[in-house]
């Protein structure tokens, strides 16, 4: 009998720890989830931008995502991404519009992408001509002055025109 108590006991033990044990890691792994940082705003696109059905300027979210910092396009991102990440995501067919003041500019399709002597992209310029209702879109989600000083960027709001987002940091002539 002395052996069936002890196996018992020992089972009971075995399994209070583990399952206490679990509790534990549970809880610690839920605080450490609720402790995180919320996360940012962010917005990405893929393909052309100006044309005329894009939904893209009635998005709430792609405004909160220019202001916090935290746009992609064809997953470049300005002041982070490079021309070789460019190339990689556009093509290397990239057309080289001009050069001004050591930014080499780009266009490809509707979008003009700026690059300073370091290869960094600081530039980035979505054309939104095209795009139904985009004066509209864009007054009815943006301040009156049409810009937005990010931590990293700041984005300026020309409807009817474009959408403009540079790199405070640039290395220039």
């Amino acid at each position: 009998m002395n052996k069936y108590i002890k196996a018992l006991v020992t089972t009971g033990v075995t399994a209070g720890l583990l399952l206490g044990g679990v509790s534990v890691a549970n809880a610690a792994q839920e605080k450490t989830q609720t402790e995180k940082a919320p996360q940012k705003p962010y917005y990405s696109y893929k393909g052309v931008f100006n044309f005329k059905d894009n939904k893209a300027l009635k998005d709430k979210y792609l405004y909160q995502a220019l202001a916090a910092d935290n746009f992609k396009y064809e997953g470049l991102q300005v002041g982070k991404s490079t021309k070789a990440d460019a190339d990689k995501a556009l093509g290397k067919d990239l057309k080289a519009v001009s050069s001004e003041n050591g930014i080499s500019f780009y266009k490809k399709g509707d979008v003009i992408l700026g690059f300073d002597k370091t290869d960094k992209l600081v530039d980035l310029v979505l054309l939104v001509d095209k795009v139904k209702d985009n004066e509209k879109d864009i007054k009815a989600h943006v301040n009156k002055e049409g810009f937005y000083d990010a931590g990293a960027t700041q984005v300026s709001f020309f409807p009817g025109d474009n959408i403009l987002i540079n790199a405070k940091e640039r290395v220039t002539e």
